[in-house]
């Protein structure tokens, strides 16, 4: 195995931590897998220090990047994978333009689903386990690169031009990428860093359900305990062995994106969405929205709008455009 040589990161240069927001991406239940690709010619890869309630899969296919995670940093190269976990705050600033990059977010659950308490919850820990910079960013070799940049590209591909079985295929081709790296850190005498497989993932599952379809409701500890069958106690230590972050975060920060869908349809005001989504007073909502987006609602809405209008607006001189063409 290719080992990444990362270090600490020095104080004086540490100031990115203060800066870093919850990321938020177009993710929910029905559609747990996200994916982010393009090309950086200027500017920072990630336009603000970030963390997210997801786990990131992500590689490099141009350029160079210094990859600041927590207090460490590393040099990131084309090829290079990256692997995070729910709620690791992380940064890259590139030092070779132009910077090329596909990663991919997907919800806890895809690997869940996968085997509760067998290989899924393998797949899973290699995101969430504790672990260091140089066991997060993975240099595979030739051969195993160019597997996993087919798998990225057709992820990618999939995503942009959604058809019949797409979402199927998303997991189909993560969890085939997985395998794939797993299998290859296994073979490797270097350990692979997986953590204490002490989580009751079924409990888990459970857990993360009832938050899931009881998220416009007041939501009580005890009440997820009990569905997930644990103490409060144990609640509380089984998010933050699984998913690193509390269950409380967790259950916010999917009201955020249900939210921010609803914002997206022109017939809900601010207030409407706060509320459809369990929150009970707008200061509340637009404090976590702003924590979460990195801006407040209102900001969001006026964007999103803007996005759209200027769609409408393309796509309406395209039609102008082809039916020219046609009359001529």
């Amino acid at each position: 195995m290719l080992i990444v040589n990362a270090q600490r990161t020095k104080l004086t240069e540490l100031s990115w931590l203060l800066d870093v927001s919850e990321s938020c991406q177009p993710i929910t239940e029905l559609r747990p897998i996200g994916v982010r690709y393009g090309t950086v010619h200027s500017g920072p890869a990630v336009p603000h220090p970030e963390r997210h309630p997801y786990c990131e899969f992500g590689t490099t296919l141009q350029g160079e990047v210094v990859e600041f995670v927590e207090r460490e940093q590393a040099k990131r190269l084309p090829g290079d994978l990256f692997l995070a976990g729910p709620g690791v705050p992380h940064w890259a600033q590139i030092t070779q333009y132009p910077h090329q990059f596909i990663t991919i977010y997907f919800l806890p659950s895809v690997l869940i689903e996968q085997g509760p308490e067998q290989d899924g919850a393998r797949m899973l820990r290699r995101f969430t386990a504790p672990q260091a910079l140089k066991e997060r960013l993975v240099r595979p070799p030739t051969d195993l690169q160019q597997l996993l940049l087919r798998g990225f590209e057709e992820i990618a591909m999939e995503f942009e031009h959604p058809r019949f079985g797409t979402e199927m295929r998303l997991r189909t081709i993560l969890v085939e990428m997985l395998v794939r790296l797993l299998r290859w850190e296994q073979e490797q005498v270097k350990e692979v860093p997986e953590g204490e497989a002490n989580v009751d993932w079924q409990n888990l599952s459970r857990a993360m359900h009832y938050l899931r379809t009881h998220f416009t409701e007041s939501v009580y500890a005890r009440d997820v305990a009990s569905a997930a069958g644990v103490c409060q106690s144990r609640l509380k230590v089984m998010f933050r062995e699984a998913l690193g972050i509390s269950w409380v975060h967790f259950l916010q920060g999917y009201r955020v994106e249900r939210a921010a869908a609803l914002l997206n349809d022109p017939r809900y005001r601010v207030i409407e969405a706060a509320m459809a989504v369990g929150f009970e007073s707008l200061s509340h909502f637009n404090a976590t929205f702003r924590t979460f987006m990195g801006v407040s609602p209102t900001t969001y809405v006026k964007r999103v709008r803007k996005q759209g209008a200027r769609k409408e607006t393309a796509d309406t001189l395209a039609g102008t455009s082809a039916a020219d063409k046609s009359q001529k």
